[in-house]
């Protein structure tokens, strides 16, 4: 795809029939010198994805920007630095923190490090459904429980409804392993690529598989050469970054997910006027219902894609699921530690909220 073209397709979809949107025009991709010394507040905000990625990762910051900058009313410039250029994901919050930047969208597991409670969200099989899990981050709990608590203490404002997610992540392995996964047992022999999340480690090591850390930058090549069999990581990312060229089966475990949450400077945030932090939130909450929409037709894609490449994609049946979750569910007395760590109460609350909501 020619860079024209797929400014073209950017400026298609934010000016589309989405009642979000409403009737804005395309927003330039670049602002004018003009533009940024009228605007009083300017809010850099950081990303690791590209322009190119967007395809398969929507993100919805483009049209945060849109529509914070209309309901600021010339007030604020949201000036967007993606592709790392502002650093990786592990760094991107503690730049927050120090004010270097003053917001940033990284995924649950890297945010981990700045707030342990959302190591909760990963417990295995917690949101039995992509519906269940979005329901609850629609939830008064994002806003009122230490998942908004406990990272403003450390200068951190989660912005509510700026999620970006990805949907669940997906067990893939090589295709020099010619193995198709549908239980825990099947594993068996497989180095499994975990993230540096504690949860993701302990999940693996409750299967015969063998969990391996590796970073991320470096999974291509680890799949390519066998230092790894497998990964559990989000359909976006895999794409994205071309790694499910390596992959020969991938499994949809449906056992936990691949979003990113949105956090702002406190401080930076309750310094603004009061018209200018309500346009942001606006901003934020529509962007939600965007992201939704274009990362479910993204996916979609995506399989398609996935599936003219040869990767045969293998669905659990009900009783093969079962059985993943008695291997590895969050009930299991192995996260009691885990839960005591990061807040049971937060743990039994949102277990409570899911059920309910049921």
């Amino acid at each position: 795809m020619s860079k024209d073209s797929s400014i073209d397709r950017r400026r298609f979809v934010l000016g589309s029939g989405l009642a979000i949107a409403g009737s804005l025009a395309p927003w330039p991709l670049v602002r004018t010198a003009h533009a940024q010394q009228k605007a009083e507040h300017t809010m850099i905000f950081a990303h690791a994805f590209t322009q190119a990625t967007e395809k398969y990762v929507v993100t919805g910051i483009d049209l945060f920007k849109q529509l914070a900058e209309k309901y600021c009313q010339g007030r604020l410039l949201v000036d967007v630095h993606e592709g790392g250029k502002r650093g990786g994901q592990n760094v991107l919050p503690r730049k927050v923190q120090q004010g270097g930047i003053h917001a940033c969208q990284v995924s649950m597991q890297n945010f981990t490090p700045f707030s342990e409670a959302y190591n909760v969200l990963d417990f295995p099989y917690l949101f039995p459904t992509n519906d269940a899990f979005e329901k609850f981050l629609e939830s008064p709990i994002l806003s009122d429980s230490a998942l908004a608590t406990e990272p403003a203490s450390k200068g951190l404002k989660v912005l509510g409804g700026m999620w970006a997610n990805a949907g669940h992540r997906v067990l893939c392995v090589s295709k020099k392993m010619q193995r198709e996964v549908h239980l825990p047992p099947d594993l068996k022999g497989l180095k499994v690529r975990v993230t540096a999340s504690k949860v993701e480690q302990q999940a693996f090591a409750l299967t015969p598989g063998n969990p391996v850390s590796v970073n991320w930058a470096e999974t291509y090549q680890a799949m390519q050469q066998g230092a790894v069999d497998a990964l559990n990581v989000g359909l976006g990312p895999l794409t994205s970054m071309r790694i499910h060229e390596t992959i020969g089966t991938a499994t949809r475990l449906n056992m936990s997910f691949n979003a990113h949450v949105t956090v702002v400077g406190k401080q930076w945030f309750d310094a603004l006027p009061a018209p200018v932090r309500e346009g942001i939130e606006r901003a934020a909450a529509e962007s939600w219902a965007y992201q939704k929409s274009e990362q479910r037709k993204a996916n979609d894609l995506m399989w398609s894609e996935w599936k003219a490449a040869g990767i045969r994609i293998a669905d659990l049946k009900p009783d093969e699921r079962a059985k993943w979750v008695a291997a590895v569910g969050h009930q299991r007395p192995e996260w009691k530690q885990w839960k005591e760590r990061y807040g049971i109460a937060l743990y039994e609350r949102i277990a409570t909220f899911v059920s309910s909501s049921a």
